[in-house]
Parts: C-alpha cells; structure tokens; sequence
C-alpha cells in the first residue's frame, strides 16, 4: 500500500515537473546562443532562439494539457524568457547591427530587455479572466523577429535597424492586443482539442521553416507584428471617430452617446 501511495506521488511529481523541463530547455538554449554569440557564430546562434521559441510555446500549452499550471511555472517561464528572448536577442543584434550607431545603438539595444521584463511584469499581474489577447506584443515573438532581420542581410548595417528595434520594444510596453489562443479549455473540449490541433500544427510549420527555409521566419513573425498594428490603428480610427461624431452632436443631444 505504501509503495503504491509512493509510485502515485512519484508520477504526480514528475508530472508536474515536465512542462518546467521544457521551461528549463528554453533557458538553457538562450545562454547556449549567447555563449556562441561571445565566439562570432551568430548563425548558429540564431537558430538556437528560434529552437527556444517552440520550447516556450509547447510548456504552457503541456501545463494546461496536465492540468498542472502553477504560480512557479508562470514565473520561471517569464524569467526563462526575458533572458532567451529578451537579453540574448539583444546582445545578438547589437553586435551585427546597432554596434555601428554608437551610444544610440547601445541604449536601443539595453531598451529592448526592459521593454520585455515591463510587459513579462504586467503580465503576470494580470488575473486569469484578464488573460484572453495579448496586450502588447509578446517577448518571444518581438526577440525572434529581432533576430530573423539578422537572416535578411540586406538590412544589416543599415538605418533601418535603429528603427526596427525600437519599433519592436514600444510595441512590448503598448496596450495594442495580438491574437492568443486560449490558455484554458476545461469548460469547450470540443473547442479545445481544435486549438491544440492547430497551435501543434503551427508548431511544426515552424520547425520545418527553421530545418529548411529559416529566412521565411521573418515574415511570418512579420505579419504577426503587423497584424497588430492594423488592428490597433484600426481601432484607433473608430474611437476618434466615434469622438468626432460626439463634437458635432449638440450638447441637448448627447445623451444618446
């Protein structure tokens, strides 16, 4: 009896235990790629990020799959990714491209990792009913993006990478919602077993797109970001809009506002 009592524990705990490993794997790649950044092997450096982004994205859906989400996971899944998608993306691109902006370079460059920890923060103060889009873009899309711009080479050593940069951090800190997939799926299963489907199915296009055509990863995080900025103009334009049309209505009218 006592043995059985100690196998179930047992199998408890390392079920909890399995979307941190993943958690871990990530961590573990971000600082592989940053040690290979120190030796000049950017390539390999970058691919090492875009392995960690999978990794990122398969531990929390495995928490939600074995029903073991816990406040631990949440926050070492947020320390795990400030450093592989935030400081390590960073360095990276500051040593192909921002190094030649100078001291404008090197503070593009340390804005984008506190950009990440400010939006990583807010996140995890947020309560679970607050948690359906994202509001502003995630660290891990905005650190591979960074680094797929390295991959068009076109764009290294240009203006453009001052920008870019920048672009990708206001974006972070922005109230601006992307498209999430739910995190809970308890009370649809029928819903939910189709968003596992697809979330795994775009999971291996991306693995298949970093073994054999890493430069589409760009545009495919590209228009992501862009998705976001349209539907945040978007929503900008009906709100003054709607603000315009409250200025030309008489205030004896209003009421209907």
């Amino acid at each position: 009896m006592e043995e059985r009592l100690f196998w179930e524990s047992f199998k408890e705990t390392v079920k909890k235990l399995i979307p941190d490993f993943f958690t871990l794997g990530n961590l573990s790649l971000g600082v592989m790629a940053l040690l290979y950044m120190l030796e000049h092997r950017y390539d390999l450096s970058i691919s090492l990020i875009f392995i960690a982004m999978v990794l990122d994205g398969i531990d929390g859906k495995l928490a939600v799959k074995l029903n073991v989400n816990s406040e631990r996971g949440k926050q070492l899944d947020s320390l795990c990714d400030l450093v592989s998608f935030g400081v390590v993306p960073a360095a990276l691109f500051y040593a192909v491209s921002l190094k030649y902006f100078g001291n404008f370079g090197l503070a593009a460059a340390l804005f984008f990792p506190l950009a990440g920890a400010w939006r990583l923060a807010r996140f995890n103060l947020m309560t679970s009913s607050e948690k359906g889009d994202f509001i502003g873009l995630p660290i891990t899309i905005a650190g591979g993006a960074l680094v797929a711009l390295i991959l068009q080479g076109f764009f290294n050593n240009t203006w453009i990478a001052f920008p870019y940069i920048l672009l990708l951090s206001l974006l972070m800190v922005s109230k601006i919602r992307y498209p999430a997939m739910k995190r809970k799926f308890k009370n649809d299963k029928e819903t939910g077993s189709f968003s596992f489907l697809f979330f795994y199915l775009g999971i291996i296009i991306f693995i298949v797109l970093i073994l054999l055509q890493r430069e589409w990863i760009f545009y495919l995080l590209s228009a992501y970001v862009g998705i976001g900025l349209f539907c945040g103009l978007y929503k900008a334009l009906k709100v003054l809009k709607k603000d315009k049309a409250l200025l030309s209505v008489p205030w004896n009218n209003r009421s209907d506002f």
